[in-house]
């Protein structure tokens, strides 16, 4: 039985511990969507003021040709961390139902040793009700 409670801690852990992992990831990878979104936001104010400024215009596709690239490197960086959360996901998935098997057969050996038991204490009370049934004759 303390075997089931070491490996159910042991899964607790792991999920804990994969949990923390996805939340980190998540976190990242909203960051990264909030500098995408910088980016995009700095290529439009950009534009704008390129338009009223004829020397800034001249300028405008090399600089708009910068923020694609950049914006397309944080894209890129984006995809390959929302792919390690679905991996993680997984994972932490896989780590529940461990966990989910070891609390169902720490369950099962309960009702086990209940039943061994109960099964002992009729026993008991079966033989004392022989026995006095002995004596009484």
């Amino acid at each position: 039985m303390k075997s089931l409670d070491t490996l159910l801690k042991v899964a607790q852990r792991r999920m804990d511990e994969l949990g923390v992992e996805a939340i980190r990831i998540g976190q990242h990878v909203e960051q990264l969507r909030m500098q995408e979104a910088s980016i995009l936001a700095r290529e439009e104010s950009e534009i704008a003021l390129a338009a009223s400024d004829p020397t800034l215009g001249a300028m405008l596709p090399a600089y708009r040709a910068r923020i694609k690239l950049q914006a397309g490197e944080v894209r890129a960086e984006m995809a390959e961390k929302e792919a390690l959360l679905i991996e993680v996901r997984g994972r932490l998935n896989a780590a529940y139902q461990e966990k989910s098997k070891f609390e169902q057969l720490i369950e099962q050996e309960a009702i086990r040793r209940s039943t061994e038991r109960a099964t002992r204490d009729q026993a008991m009370l079966d033989e004392v009700a022989i026995n006095r049934a002995g004596f009484a004759k």
